[in-house]
């Protein structure tokens, strides 16, 4: 069977229904070997015949996880079988490339359970609710579509995350992420999705945020005590140990920003034991040890209960970045 290259048109249960495919003239079986090899992160749809479809998400050409949704029922597919789900059951076949963002966001919306629908007709609406996820620090994916535009957007302790905002229409994903109250073309079809804290991409996305917060507090002590200059100097030291792995992963004045799509929730923790060691051993050479310790220290304490638990499972603490 040969994949198709139509566009798929809106299904409220079939993400980014308006894209085509990635327009690669590659047969079915293929597939998964050129999301390997070009290391895309991507996903691989198969429609079945009596409704329903199954999919594979890629996190930089590695398998991730596969599901099949049918009759509004979720269930998780090992690989193999993915792979052998009879070509006869299938009516169409889609392969889009995907932002590593839109990966890992599309990996966390398959691990939460649909919530309610809603037909937003207006700005008011919309910020009804979200003035209501404000009030209630409400963690949640919501989607938002449109005649010719799709949004996916994880809101986080009730804050809108624009780093984990996902915006496309039929050309394609936008590099610029538009301001939603901004993008006009009302009504939109939203779903909310509740997560589930026990789920991988969940804790992944937990510790994501919790690793930036702690590290958004460090840069910014770190800024006090010995100016923008060295703060500088820090940040581009850490963004060139950065860049040999290909984690993209950016620090700039004292904010960290992670749109890199960890396979594991071992990957991610690896990557920010990496980082943090490298600024511990950055910050005990300029300010010395005891000084680093005790700003590792007081900025951890900053964090939320459930932040700290967290990092503290897998040793991601103060007394690990100095030495």
């Amino acid at each position: 069977m040969e994949v198709k290259f139509s566009k798929i048109l809106s299904d409220m249960n079939y993400l980014f229904p308006q894209l085509g495919d990635f327009g690669k003239d590659v047969s079915a079986k293929d597939t998964p070997k050129y999301l390997r090899d070009s290391k895309q992160t991507g996903v691989i749809e198969k429609r079945f015949h009596t409704g329903g479809y199954a999919a594979m998400i890629f996190a930089g050409g590695t398998p991730d996880a596969a599901y099949q949704l049918v009759g509004g029922e979720k269930s998780s597919l090992l690989f193999s079988e993915f792979f052998a789900l009879p070509e006869s059951d299938i009516s169409d076949m889609r392969v889009i490339k995907l932002p590593d963002v839109a990966g890992r966001l599309a990996t966390l919306a398959y691990q939460s359970k649909p919530g309610f629908q809603s037909l937003i007709k207006n700005i008011s609406d919309w910020h009804g609710y979200t003035d209501g996820w404000k009030r209630e620090k409400w963690s949640g994916l919501v989607e938002i579509r449109t005649e010719t535009t799709y949004k996916l957007v994880l809101i986080w302790r009730g804050e809108l995350q624009l780093t984990d905002t996902v915006f496309s229409t039929p050309a394609g994903f936008t590099a610029e992420i538009p301001i939603l109250e901004n993008s006009g073309e009302f009504p939109w079809d939203m779903q909310v999705y509740s997560l589930s804290n026990s789920e991988p991409a969940y804790q992944y996305a937990a510790l994501r945020y919790g690793i930036m917060k702690w590290m958004g507090a460090i840069l910014g002590r770190y800024q006090e005590l010995v100016g923008r200059k060295l703060l500088a100097t820090m940040d581009q030291e850490l963004n060139r140990q950065i860049d040999p792995w290909g984690w993209k992963i950016n620090l700039k004045e004292t904010a960290m920003t992670d749109a890199h799509y960890f396979v594991t929730l071992q990957d991610a923790e690896h990557a920010y034991r990496e980082l943090f060691m490298s600024m511990g051993m950055l910050m005990n050479i300029v300010i010395g040890n005891n000084l680093t310790q005790r700003l590792l220290n007081e900025t951890f304490e900053q964090l939320f209960p459930d932040e700290r638990e967290l990092l503290l499972s897998m040793r991601l603490i103060p007394a690990a970045f100095s030495e």
